[in-house]
This record gives C-alpha cells, sequence and structure tokens, in this order.
C-alpha cells in the first residue's frame, strides 16, 4: 500500500442541481439542493484512499459544523486527518455549485480557512512523514507560499510531487517548477503560459513551454478529448472514456487522486494517466464530489471493461 500525503483545500459543497444557468436577473426553479464535503484536496485524498493508498491530509477548516462535517466525512473514508488544522477565526471554505442538466457545472468559492494555511502548517504536517511518504500531491486552492512550500519539501527529500494547478491561478515557475509532474486543465494551462489553449496545436504548444519550466512531465486535461501527457522524450494523447456525464465537478479530483496513487504504485505515465482517466470517468456518472470519488474495485472493473 503507497502512501499519499495530499496538500489542498477542503471545502464544503452546496451543490444546486437546475435544468440551466439562470440569466442574469432570472428567478429559476432548480431541481434540488445537495450539501456534502468536497475541496480539491479532501476529494483528492479520498479518492487515493477509496483507490488503496494510505492518505494523509493537509489542511484548515473553520470552528464550524461544516469543518466538523468534513473531517467527520474524511475520517470515515480511512483519510488521516492529523494535520488538518482548525481555525477559530474563519469559516470553513464553501462552494456554490449549479450544475445543469447536461452535466456542466458553474462553481462560486468562499475559500474560508484554506487561505490561512500557511507554509509552517504544511511543513509541521508532512515532517513526520517523510521516511514513508511515496508521492505527494498539492493544488493551487491553498496560498502560493503554502503550494511553494510543499513542492519544495518534496523535491528536498526525494518524493515524486505531482501538482494538479487548479483551480486557474497565475502561480509562475519559481512555485511549481521543481514538481514531478503539474497537471493543469485548458483553462489552467491557459493562466500559467499566458495564451489561450482551445485546440490540439495550442495544447501541445502550452504543454511544451510547461515542461521548459522544470517538471519533469506535464499532463494536460482535455476533457473528453482526453489527457496530453508530455515528456522530453515525447508528447502523446492518452484518450479518454467515453461515459453518460451527469456531474463533472469531481472529474479533475477523482483523475489527480488516481494520478498519484498509479506513479506511487511505480506505473509507467502513460498506464497511470491511462489508471486516471479512467477514475475521473467514473466520477462524472455520479452527482456530487467527495462521495462521486471511485473505488479501485469500480476503476479496475471499467478498464477491464474497455479492454
Amino acid at each position: 500500500m503507497p502512501t499519499i500525503a495530499v496538500v489542498g483545500s477542503i471545502i464544503t459543497d452546496l451543490a444546486v442541481l437546475t435544468p440551466r444557468f439562470p440569466q442574469r436577473g432570472e428567478n429559476l426553479l432548480a431541481h434540488r439542493l445537495q450539501i456534502g464535503p468536497g475541496g480539491k484536496g479532501a476529494n483528492a485524498a479520498v479518492a487515493a484512499a477509496r483507490l488503496g493508498a494510505e492518505a494523509i491530509l493537509v489542511g484548515r477548516v473553520g470552528d464550524d459544523d461544516f469543518g466538523r462535517n468534513e473531517l467527520a466525512a474524511l475520517r470515515a473514508e480511512g483519510v488521516n486527518t492529523d494535520a488538518v488544522s482548525i481555525d477559530p477565526e474563519v469559516q470553513t471554505g464553501v462552494a456554490v455549485i449549479m450544475v445543469d442538466d447536461e452535466g456542466e457545472n458553474t462553481i462560486l468559492v468562499i475559500i474560508g480557512a484554506n487561505d490561512r494555511l500557511r507554509p509552517e502548517h504544511v511543513e509541521a504536517g508532512l515532517a513526520p512523514h517523510w521516511d514513508r511518504l511515496d508521492a505527494l500531491l498539492v493544488n493551487f486552492e491553498v496560498p502560493e507560499a503554502s503550494v511553494a512550500a510543499a513542492i519544495r519539501a518534496g523535491s528536498e527529500h526525494g518524493v515524486p510531487v505531482i501538482v494538479d494547478a487548479g483551480p486557474p491561478r497565475p502561480y509562475g515557475p519559481d512555485v511549481w517548477g521543481r514538481a514531478t509532474v503539474i497537471s493543469p486543465n485548458a483553462l489552467e494551462a491557459a493562466t500559467l503560459v499566458g495564451h489561450p489553449v482551445e485546440d490540439d496545436a495550442a495544447a501541445e504548444e502550452a504543454a511544451r513551454e510547461l515542461l521548459e519550466a522544470g517538471p519533469e512531465a506535464v499532463v494536460l486535461k482535455r476533457g473528453a478529448a482526453g489527457a496530453l501527457l508530455a515528456t522530453r522524450d515525447e508528447v502523446q494523447l492518452i484518450p479518454s472514456f467515453q461515459v453518460d456525464v451527469v456531474d463533472t465537478t469531481g472529474a479533475g479530483d477523482a483523475f489527480s487522486g488516481a494520478l498519484v496513487v498509479a506513479m506511487a504504485e511505480g506505473k509507467p505515465l502513460p498506464e497511470a494517466v491511462r489508471f486516471a482517466n479512467a477514475a475521473g470517468a467514473l466520477a462524472v456518472t455520479k452527482v456530487g464530489t467527495l462521495h462521486a470519488m471511485p473505488t479501485r474495485a469500480d476503476v479496475e472493473s471499467f478498464l477491464a471493461s474497455r479492454g
């Protein structure tokens, strides 16, 4: 069983299922409200745990019911929350998510306690585990200085660092250049390279630009088009899997959790990305985020059925 640490956000999701997104000033009848635990860090940690890893989460919540419910949900999934600190002054992060009948989403985020995750919290949370960590996953939904501290520490300890470059933040190569793998989606890649990433040629150009900034590999998530894997040896598209989409909200987190587990297990990068594609595909077939993360049995059965 690999041991994975995740440094990232913890956010309660208020998901509104709606026939479509409302126009400005419109009062639109929605289908229903679903409240549940989430956040890019929490989701990925649960994904890693369900996929067979020992998962350790480093993050921050408020001293409120949302925070307590998040911690309870994470512990119920077997995630080690010893490095999740409680901020008595600000609320737990909250996301208001609209999901339309096509499964697409629009999200408003109140970042809350996540914005007060400091480098010293990260360093203290990771310190007891360096001698047994197989990989480290970091996302951009926490402050820049904390992202940089996590990546720097992983690099110094010889632990592979996978960076989920979401949500879009203009963090520079001085922050993420020492990562083993950086994995943005098209919008996040555009934010990092400073130009649109709207077609195959632009995606490959962006991947090469990111690669030149320091990481050993780039995995550019392109939704239904698959994932573009770029290393210094080659650039290849790892195809996606076609499924019936219900809610795309947690797909990237499932992908990241699966990618870090596969890499920690020593899978070659193309195989690791295919494994991650399968996890992301399964996540979009369910409503919600944390509870939509697939299990190892789910992913292996799905891959076996696809040949």
